[in-house]
C-alpha cells in the first residue's frame, strides 16, 4: 500500500502515486482463496487518503483474516487511515522513522468571490432546494453553512475515532485525545498505535518466525460473533431511540440500516433534518368491508369482495346479507340428504342438492315422486330423472330466469310420468 489511498482506482497494483481500496480488497481475496497462504503482511508506505471506502476496506480485511491466518502490519510511513487495518494484524511493526497518527478529519472551502469581483464577473446561481448550493466557490461561506459543515466534520471524526478504538483496543477518549497528532517510531508504540520497532527489511523474517512458532502474539482484543452482534444491536438501538429520532422515525430507520453509521453521526443528521409530517390514518375500503356487521360468519365471501376493484362497503353489505352464514345451520345438501324421501335414492338426492336454485321442498317433491324406498329404481325412471336434471341445470347460468309456461307444463308431465 503506497501513495495516496483512493476509493476506486480500478487496478490491483499502485500506480501514479495512488493505491485503490478496491485493489487492496482484490489482492486480499486472492490471498485468502489460496490454501497455502499462512499469513498476510501489509507493507504500508502511505500518508493516508480518502475517507470514503476506508472503513469498508478495513472491515473486509478484519472479516477475511481469521485466527488461522496471521496478519502482520509493517508500517514505514503510515498516517491516518492505515490505523484502520491494525486490528486483524497480530503484530504492528514500525520503523524508527515511521510516522503514525493524524487521526482527524479536514474539510476545506475556497471562495473565488473576491477574485471574480475584481475581474468584473458576477455569477448568479439558480437552484431549487435550500442546501443545493451550500459551499459553492462563488461566494463566501455563510455562517450557517459553516456550522453545518463543522457538524459533519465532527461526526466523521467521531466515527473515525470509534473505528480506531475498536481496532486498536484503545478507548475512544484516548484516540480523540491525540488531537490528530503524528507520532514517530518509539513514540507511536508508547501511544498504543504500534507494537514493535524493527528494520523494514526484517518484516518478512519477523512474520515468518511468528508463523513457524505458531505465535500470533495477538494482544489486541478479538471480537466474537456474539460481541459483534451485541455492538451492532447497540448501535442500531442507539440510533432508533435517540432524542433526535423522535418525529423522524423513517429517517432514523434508514440511517440505522447503513453499515458504519455511528450513533453520533446519525444524531447529527437527524438533528439537521426536518420532522416528518404525520400521516393521517385512514381505514381502507377493504378494512371497512371486513369490519362491517354483515361480514360476521361470511368472512370468506367478505375477503373475496374486499379484493374486488371498485368494491365499496355499501355494495358489499347487501351481497353479504343475502348470503348464508357459515354457522347458520346445516347446509342445503345435508337437509336434502336427511329427508326420508332420500333414503334409498341417495344418488338422485346428491344431484338435486347440486342443482342451482334447488330448495328442500322442491327436492322433497321430486324424491317423493320417485319409486318406493324398498324397490330399486328402474332404468326408465333414472332416465327420466336425468333428463329432468339436464333441463334444469342451466338455471345457474341463466341467473334464475323462468322458462316458458309450455316448458313448465312439459316438466310437470315428465315428473308425473315417473312411477
Amino acid at each position: 500500500m503506497t501513495g495516496t489511498l483512493v476509493h476506486r482506482l480500478g487496478g490491483m497494483r499502485p500506480f501514479s502515486g495512488m493505491t485503490g481500496y478496491d485493489g487492496i480488497v482484490a489482492c486480499l481475496q486472492q490471498a485468502m482463496a489460496d490454501s497455502q497462504v499462512r499469513g498476510v503482511l501489509l507493507d504500508i508506505d502511505s500518508p493516508g487518503g480518502q475517507a470514503a471506502g476506508a472503513f469498508d476496506c478495513a472491515d473486509i480485511f478484519t472479516a477475511s483474516v481469521s485466527r488461522s491466518r496471521s496478519g502482520h502490519c509493517a508500517m514505514t510511513r503510515p498516517v491516518l487511515q492505515p490505523c484502520c487495518w491494525r486490528r486483524p494484524c497480530s503484530r504492528r511493526l514500525v520503523t524508527q522513522t515511521s510516522r503514525i497518527g493524524s487521526i482527524g478529519v479536514m474539510m476545506s472551502h475556497v471562495s473565488y468571490a473576491g477574485h471574480l469581483a475584481q475581474a468584473g464577473v458576477d455569477i448568479t446561481l439558480i437552484y431549487a432546494g435550500a442546501h443545493k448550493v451550500d459551499g459553492n466557490q462563488f461566494e463566501a461561506l455563510p455562517a450557517e453553512v459553516r456550522q453545518d459543515m463543522q457538524q459533519r466534520v465532527d461526526a466523521a471524526h467521531r466515527m473515525f475515532a470509534e473505528k480506531v478504538a475498536m481496532y486498536t483496543g484503545l478507548s475512544v477518549d484516548a484516540v480523540t485525545g491525540t488531537e490528530a497528532a503524528v507520532f514517530e517510531g518509539q513514540s507511536a508504540i508508547k501511544a498504543g498505535l504500534a507494537d514493535e520497532l524493527i528494520n523494514a527489511s526484517d518484516a518478512i523474517s519477523v512474520m515468518a518466525a511468528a508463523l513457524n512458532t505458531h505465535d500470533t502474539g495477538g494482544t489486541m482484543p478479538q471480537l466474537t460473533a456474539t460481541e459483534a452482534a451485541a455492538q451492532e444491536n447497540q448501535r442500531v438501538m442507539g440510533i432508533l431511540t435517540c432524542q433526535e429520532a423522535k418525529g423522524r422515525e423513517q429517517l432514523a430507520t434508514m440511517l440505522a440500516g447503513q453499515q458504519g453509521m455511528s450513533i453520533e453521526q446519525a444524531r447529527a443528521i437527524l438533528a439537521a433534518a426536518a420532522p416528518q409530517q404525520p400521516v393521517a390514518s385512514a381505514q381502507s375500503e377493504a378494512d371497512r368491508i371486513m369490519a362491517c356487521e354483515e361480514a360476521n360468519g361470511r368472512e370468506q365471501l367478505a375477503v373475496t369482495l374486499a379484493a374486488m376493484p371498485e368494491m365499496t362497503v355499501e355494495k358489499a353489505r347487501p351481497i353479504l346479507a343475502a348470503s348464508p352464514q357459515a354457522n347458520a345451520g346445516p347446509s342445503l345438501r345435508d337437509q336434502i340428504m336427511a329427508l326420508d324421501e332420500a333414503k334409498g335414492a341417495e344418488a338422485q338426492a346428491e344431484q338435486l342438492a347440486a342443482c342451482p336454485g334447488m330448495t328442500v321442498e322442491s327436492a322433497r317433491a321430486v324424491l317423493a315422486a320417485g319409486s318406493g324406498k324398498a324397490e330399486p329404481v328402474s332404468a326408465s325412471t333414472t332416465a327420466l330423472f336425468e333428463h329432468f336434471m339436464a333441463n334444469h341445470s342451466p338455471a345457474a347460468v341463466q341467473g334464475g330466469v323462468s322458462q316458458a309456461s309450455e316448458d313448465g307444463d312439459a316438466d310437470v308431465k315428465m315428473l308425473m310420468a315417473m312411477p
